[in-house]
């Protein structure tokens, strides 16, 4: 007892003094037995902490509590195990009772109505069994996997635990793609939110600003406008449709067209180009008599002179080609030659 009181403490002589410090002394005693039983099985040191009425205080509060929470723990646990080993005598004896029951009922021919419910019963009786054999822990695992196959909507086929997982992956695979897309449509809507107040910014700078301010007769010329169309909408605009109406009537019973102008003035130019190759040829028999027999009896004239403007040219470089002309025979051949021009 003296190891828990403090080290500079006085010698007590009064027993009510003396009550107090033994009660202290006990009640330090199961604080720290309760301590080293919660630490020893993890293998740790109870740490060290100052020791005084506060201390002691919450810590009797502390262990009370924990004895309190601990103790219907032990007796239900106590109950799970005793009511599991009388489950597993009872079970055993009844399957065993069961088996033979339905072994005698069933025959390997056509079974009976009788037989044939007895073999549901007995299927019953297994599935009973199986399941008062189940740990309170399997027992939960089993409504948790059937809790998740009903969340997410699974058959019957498909309950294990594989198809369970990939249904789980999937699904958060799901989830996060759902999250970065909430992400990025933040930050979308963000910049949206900053380019509205920046616009909100510059429409104030815009009304204040004077040069941005609307006329002070834009409201009569607005008003002016408006008159003008409504006076056009109602007078112009009907004629003008009756135009366009009549015209229609006009193209419709044969009026000519822009194609139809388009084909008669590429039809004259071809005209055209044809009268200038014919006055070509044309030109070639300018000045010829206009009757047939006289231009030929002309034609037949100017081959003659052809012919003997040649013969002349043929024995003029015949006398060069011969040693040059004699003066006499120079003379003639001019006088010739003038007399031909003449």
């Amino acid at each position: 007892m003296s190891s828990h009181l403090p080290p500079s403490a006085p010698v007590i002589f009064s027993p009510s003094v003396a009550r107090a410090a033994a009660s202290a002394a006990k009640d330090w005693s199961y604080v720290d037995s309760w301590l080293h039983a919660k630490y020893a099985p993890l293998h740790l040191k109870v740490p060290s902490f100052e020791r005084n009425p506060e201390t002691l205080k919450a810590l009797l509060a502390l262990a009370t509590a924990n004895e309190a929470a601990d103790d219907p723990r032990q007796q239900i646990a106590d109950l799970e195990s005793d009511t599991q080993v009388k489950l597993n005598t009872s079970n055993a004896t009844s399957l065993g009772r069961t088996v033979a029951q339905a072994q005698d009922d069933i025959t390997p021919s056509f079974p009976s109505p009788s037989a044939s419910l007895t073999y549901q019963e007995a299927k019953q009786s297994i599935f009973s069994l199986l399941s008062a054999s189940l740990t309170p822990a399997g027992q939960e695992s089993l409504t948790s996997l059937s809790h998740l196959s009903q969340t997410l909507s699974l058959p019957i086929t498909q309950g294990d635990p594989i198809h369970l997982a990939s249904s789980f992956l999937s699904l958060s695979t799901e989830l996060n793609n759902l999250e970065q897309a909430r992400q990025r449509l933040d930050l979308l809507s963000s910049h949206i939110t900053c380019a509205t107040a920046s616009i909100e910014k510059l429409l104030v700078r815009l009304r204040r600003h004077p040069g941005c301010s609307p006329a002070a007769g834009l409201a009569k010329e607005n008003l002016e406008v408006q008159r003008r169309i409504r006076m056009l909408a109602g007078q112009t605009l009907p004629q003008l449709k009756e135009k366009v109406a009549n015209l229609a009537d006009a193209e419709g019973r044969g009026m000519v067209t822009v194609e139809q102008v388009r084909r008669e003035q590429e039809a004259y130019l071809e005209l055209l180009r044809r009268k200038h190759e014919l006055d070509v040829k044309v030109r070639a028999f300018e000045g010829l008599p206009p009757d047939i027999e006289q231009a030929r009896r002309a034609l037949e004239l100017l081959r003659e002179g052809l012919r003997s403007l040649t013969n002349r040219r043929d024995e003029a470089f015949e006398g060069l080609v011969e040693g040059g002309l004699s003066p006499q025979r120079e003379t003639g051949t001019k006088g010739m030659t003038g007399n031909s021009r003449q």
